[in-house]
């Protein structure tokens, strides 16, 4: 490859990463002002071309309705694309999804069972909210097996965070 090629490509890498991480932030910001329109105009396209936070930011404007009409089967959609990137953020919102029946597990599937398998995701990233919800399945065994131990070690997890919820079961248990 000729030294013309490769400052191509150098010039390529340094001024097309750069854009995109600004139309990120730009996108986060219209979401902030509350121009959603905009927000859509600017992250749809990066959440297409497989970018995590991007496809994050679209099924929480899904989820709730903002700028589009609200739809769960599309946030669905962009979470777990988000989700199996390694996105913390996603595999909380996903597992919410499956925790409160909001999300078709498909047949045979357990939708507690996936919503302990994506908190569970999150949490070990340290998801403090994730942490939390892991924790009350294990107290209550919701999709997996009940266990006190285990309960209480996400609770604390999260309350060591400063999650306000799991800090209150805390100081309720002693």
């Amino acid at each position: 490859m000729s030294i013309t090629r490769h400052l191509v490509a150098l010039c390529l890498v340094l001024f097309i990463i750069p854009v995109h991480a600004d139309v990120l932030q730009d996108g986060q910001e219209a979401i902030h002002r509350k121009d959603y329109p905009t927000a859509i105009r600017l992250l749809e396209p990066l959440a297409r071309a497989g970018n995590a936070q991007a496809q994050l930011r679209m099924g929480l404007l899904h989820y709730h309705g903002h700028g589009v009409r609200e739809n769960d089967a599309q946030a669905l959609a962009w979470f777990e694309q988000a989700a199996r990137q390694g996105l913390a953020e996603a595999q909380f919102h996903l597992g919410n999804m499956y925790a409160y029946g909001l999300a078709d597990p498909g047949p045979g599937a357990d939708p507690s069972r996936l919503a302990a398998q994506w908190y569970f995701e999150a949490a070990r990233q340290g998801h403090a909210d994730a942490q939390y919800s892991l924790g009350i399945l294990f107290l209550t065994g919701t999709g997996l097996v009940q266990n006190q131990t285990e309960a209480t070690r996400w609770i604390e997890r999260a309350a060591k965070q400063g999650h306000a919820d799991a800090s209150a079961y805390l100081q309720g248990k002693r």
